[in-house]
């Protein structure tokens, strides 16, 4: 029997969501936070030794065959590639398994953090490196752009993976281990090329990271409201 107490706590969103949701704000205020440090360092000019000691870690290790790989791994970033996987996953998602929110959720993660990193780099007004680029490369550069979007759009994309795999009761642990690789390798990439420093990258992948929860956790809020319908 269903008492008025267990009714109530049942249309709580937060009793809903609880576990999710406080993990979800979790990290979020620690992505922001980090985020906020990054930004006010920045301001007062304390990132100059950091970024350098990791700028040249990381380009002491290039090749001619490094470099190729590195313009590859960087162009899986690119908006080109980008809108062409939310065509490819959107249409499969939609027309074939008729997840229809799914496939907004991937258009929303996508320009919805391109445009959050447009306004932020037009806030912030930093120069790229003063070094050779060896891609090309415009505009400010605090946060990375291709550090935020991917954070935010393979997120969620592997967010969507893995969640049906584990629906289904299939193997699904690698989904993660490859997302956080290849976001982790697109910023890496931008080091790289000389293209950005790396608080360019981990304030990218911050505020990707906030972006992606926040679309993750609108998802299953309407996941939730459509079970009841």
């Amino acid at each position: 029997m269903t008492t008025p107490k267990t009714a109530l706590i049942s249309k709580n969103p937060l009793s809903r969501l609880s576990k999710s949701l406080l993990w979800g704000l979790l990290i979020s205020i620690l992505l922001l936070a980090l985020f906020t440090k990054l930004s006010e360092d920045l301001l007062y000019n304390e990132l100059g030794t950091f970024d350098r000691i990791v700028g040249e870690l990381i380009r002491g290790f290039a090749t001619p065959s490094l470099t190729s790989v590195a313009v590859v791994i960087t162009n899986l970033g690119s908006a080109y590639i980008e809108i062409g996987l939310t065509v490819l996953v959107g249409g499969f998602l939609w027309f074939r398994l008729k997840h229809v929110w799914e496939t907004s959720l991937l258009a929303i993660s996508l320009s919805g953090a391109w445009l959050l990193n447009t306004i932020l780099k037009d806030l912030f007004h930093r120069a790229r490196p003063d070094i050779v680029h060896l891609a090309n490369a415009g505009g400010y550069s605090f946060p990375s752009g291709h550090a935020m979007v991917s954070a935010a759009f393979y997120g969620v994309v592997g967010y969507l993976v893995w969640i049906n795999l584990k629906n289904r009761s299939k193997p699904s642990w690698y989904v993660i281990v490859f997302t956080f690789a290849l976001i982790l390798a697109i910023g890496i990439s931008r080091i790289y090329l000389g293209v950005h420093f790396a608080s360019d990258v981990i304030a990218g992948y911050a505020a990707g990271g906030v972006w992606a929860i926040a679309c993750i956790i609108g998802l299953k809020e309407i996941r939730y409201y459509k079970s009841k319908k």
